[in-house]
């Protein structure tokens, strides 16, 4: 196989720009030997263009799949376009790669080692990532200094040494290092290969999976993540000030558990939340999360009042959980910020309209009661009996009898491919005439349309779910006021099941969605004070992603 072609899957090193990474830069470029152009106007550049990846310590037994998983499945489903070298004394072969008993024997240039075996052993690896010439080192290992052994805490200070004198940049130890899906690199095979506008930088590696399999089904994408762990060399603030200027990241995600220079992160926070929306989620915020955070990644996390204050003086949007992270994402990417406080809540149950209600209110927004013009026209097709019709508004015998209707349309279609074609059409019947209706009432600042799955009197499936929700997915599409969907109330397997379709659809159709009426109360309410603050910004980050694009007012 030619030199400038990967070993795994032939594709041309030069290729890395064709998947999806920059060629337009305004940054200055380098041309490497292999003739592959890459950024080099930042110092942490180097890391997210590597020409090859080596990995250490991987291996064919069945107890080490999680890092055949991580670092070469990941790897050759985004793509990768440079050459992938494994690592084992053991030698022998994996996948169809050979594997080499030590980097020294790697035929070509390696820029970016994974090394994922023991600490105690990462001292002779680091010798010879320096003999080869490596660029960055990734430390997948734990064991150092946040196990708070002077003897763990001194091996990582010396690593560091070693590689500081070298010249190369050290990512952990004790993470799961970078996800790049313009460049192929990957981290976890389930993970899209699809960019997007989100830059995470998550001290934690567990917490980088949470994030991006909750943010992922929700239809958000990120440009680069990096999971840096005990942060020996390059840490948040680096990360912090890489995304502030990088052309690809539109929005700043950051899970911080602590800091070893607070000056330098206020500086860096400052700069990032003056030229970008900064999401903050400062793990380990009380006395006990303090504790687990020392020994999770060694850091010192400090007063969380200090923390607070810090946040806020930057800009920055401050969030207490993975979960509220990604309803804070969806908002501030997906939904149109409301002119007013005042909504309207459509949806069905009675009880859950109430709590909705509850959930809203008591985020700053109001539910005026719906003119009585208004509410004549939704009485000529909206049952009295089991509705609401003074906002909230239940329409849970409107939405049975559509469904019906659906449900005999579908025929043997399967529900997802019956969405898809619901989709195509366009909103139409009961659900079309409602949203007419909520246009004309100029009271209204926002929709948000809600179903609870286990308010249902019957066992629901994915058939029915399809047919009852699908609709109101299509109603929040084409809603000309600002609008939000809420799918909650998942008790059990089963209904959680019965949500797929719809749930899917919601992410191909950019209908921004809420698993919680309280997340989506919160998000709403934080986005809406955003705007107050930074309504150019917001306005400008919006308009930057592609397709999305609301419904004319």
């Amino acid at each position: 196989m030619p030199q400038n072609t990967c070993p795994l899957h032939g594709k041309e090193k030069g290729a890395l720009l064709a998947t999806g990474a920059p060629d337009t830069m305004t940054k200055s470029m380098e041309t490497t030997k292999e003739g592959r152009d890459f950024d080099t106007s930042h110092p942490l550049d180097h890391m997210f263009f590597p020409r090859s990846i080596a990995v250490v310590g991987i291996s064919a037994d069945p107890a080490k799949s999680w890092i055949k998983a991580f670092y070469l499945d990941s790897l050759v489903r985004t793509g990768f376009p440079g050459h992938i070298y494994l690592i084992n004394p053991r030698g022998g072969e994996l996948q169809g790669l050979p594997i080499y008993r030590n980097l020294a024997e790697v035929p070509g240039p390696v820029d970016h080692v994974v090394i994922s075996v023991p600490a105690l052993h990462t001292r002779e690896i680091m010798k010879d990532c320096i003999a080869k010439g490596v660029k960055v080192v990734h430390i997948f290992a734990s064991g150092f200094a946040e196990t708070g052994e002077p003897d763990r805490i001194a091996l990582q200070d010396e690593i560091a040494q070693m590689a500081r004198q070298a010249g190369i940049r050290v990512i952990g130890p004790n993470c799961i290092g970078i996800y790049y899906p313009a460049g192929g690199i990957g981290l976890a095979p389930d993970f899209y290969g699809e960019p997007g506008p989100i830059g995470y930088v998550c001290q934690s590696g567990g917490n980088v999976n949470f994030m991006l399999r909750h943010a992922l089904t929700r239809g958000l994408r990120f440009s680069k993540v990096l999971s840096y762990g005990n942060a020996c060399d390059i840490d948040e603030c680096d990360m912090l000030d890489y995304f502030a200027a990088d052309p690809e990241t539109k929005v700043i995600a950051a899970y911080i558990e602590g800091t070893r220079d607070g000056r330098r992160l206020m500086d860096v926070l400052k700069k990032a939340a003056g030229a970008k929306p900064v999401v903050v989620f400062k793990g380990g915020y009380t006395a006990g999360g303090l504790r687990a955070a020392a020994s999770h990644t060694g850091s010192l996390a400090g007063s969380d009042i200090v923390w607070d204050g810090a946040i806020k003086q930057a800009g920055a949007i401050r969030v207490y959980s993975v979960e509220e992270m990604v309803d804070i994402l969806v908002a501030l990417l997906m939904v149109r910020p409301p002119k007013g406080t005042n909504a309207c809540v459509v949806g069905h149950g009675g009880g859950a309209s109430v709590m909705a209600t509850d959930e809203l209110e008591r985020e700053g927004l109001s539910l005026p009661p719906i003119p009585a013009e208004i509410r004549d026209k939704l009485k000529d097709f909206v049952d009295l009996a089991n509705s609401m019709l003074r906002n909230p508004i239940d329409v849970s015998p409107m939405a049975a009898i559509s469904g019906m209707e659906n449900l005999m349309a579908m025929g043997n279609r399967q529900p997802h491919e019956f969405l898809t074609d619901m989709a195509s059409a366009g909103l139409a019947g009961q659900w079309q005439r409602l949203n007419s209706i909520l246009d004309s009432w100029r009271e209204v600042d926002l929709i948000v349309y809600q179903h609870g799955f286990d308010v249902s009197p019957t066992a629901v499936d994915e058939i029915m779910g399809a047919c009852i929700v699908g609709p109101m997915v299509l109603a929040a599409k084409s809603c000309k006021l600002p609008a939000v969907l809420v799918l909650h109330s998942f008790g059990n397997d089963n209904t959680w099941r019965s949500s797929a379709s719809v749930r899917k659809l919601c992410e191909e159709v950019r209908v921004p969605l809420f698993l919680s009426m309280r997340g989506a109360a919160g998000a709403i309410a934080k986005l809406m004070e955003y705007n107050m603050r930074e309504p150019e910004r917001l306005a400008e980050l919006q308009a930057s992603i592609p397709g999305r694009q609301f419904p004319a007012a």
